[in-house]
């Protein structure tokens, strides 16, 4: 007997199967009776929640995205955080990978590039205007010099997914390669240079302003 559940509780359920299903068998490859199957439902059900499978993976795909985002929105949403104290929660977080994003896989492989665009378009309308506030709040505080911050924010959040995304170098390398280009630039007033300490070698380069 099948138990019976809020819909928006069996709702969830399908959504969370989905990205499963979509990431092992594939976009092309699953149908709707392979997540409902999944899911422990009729097809059918699947259909009253979703129009087709494609409305399906975007749904899906936001809730993914949020997820992914929402570990780096909340550092950006603690606008009187220090910079060089943001920029240590930003790598710690970044090198929680695995747990982030456990989809990774299903987006970086061949033939997947336009979901992994998605991907990125749906992460920044989480993180880029938390990002764009953080900014400004850090010139308002002189902690940098002031100029256009959304153009920067837009800069910053740019060049660290290029660089995220690449497959070459390890997170650790990532990370202090963007924080190389942050030296650059970010520009702080000279009493306002914030010195990072331990995590990444070549330690004359943990000065993200200089």
């Amino acid at each position: 007997m099948r138990v019976s559940k809020d819909p928006e509780i069996r709702k969830q359920e399908i959504l969370d199967v989905a990205m499963r299903v979509f990431a092992e068998k594939g976009y092309e490859s699953t149908t709707m009776k392979d997540i409902a199957k999944e899911a422990g439902v009729v097809a059918g059900l699947c259909y009253h929640y979703f129009q087709n499978k494609h409305a399906l993976y975007q749904e899906a795909l936001t809730q993914y995205a949020r997820a992914c985002s929402k570990p780096f929105a909340d550092v950006f949403k603690q606008t009187g955080l220090p910079l060089a104290e943001c920029i240590k929660i930003l790598e710690k977080t970044s090198e929680n990978e695995a747990e982030n994003y456990k989809y990774r896989d299903f987006f970086d492989k061949d033939g997947n590039e336009l979901f992994h665009a998605q991907l990125e378009v749906y992460m920044s309308k989480e993180i880029f205007p938390h990002l764009e506030a953080y900014i400004k709040s850090l010139m308002a505080r002189g902690e940098i010099e002031k100029q256009d911050a959304h153009m920067l924010s837009r800069f910053i959040w740019g060049g660290q997914m290029a660089v995220t995304n690449n497959a070459a170098g390890s997170v650790r390398e990532k990370n202090l390669f963007i924080r190389q280009m942050l030296t650059l630039i970010l520009k702080c007033p000279p009493n306002h240079t914030p010195a990072f300490t331990g995590g990444l070698k070549n330690s004359h380069l943990l000065n993200i302003c200089q």
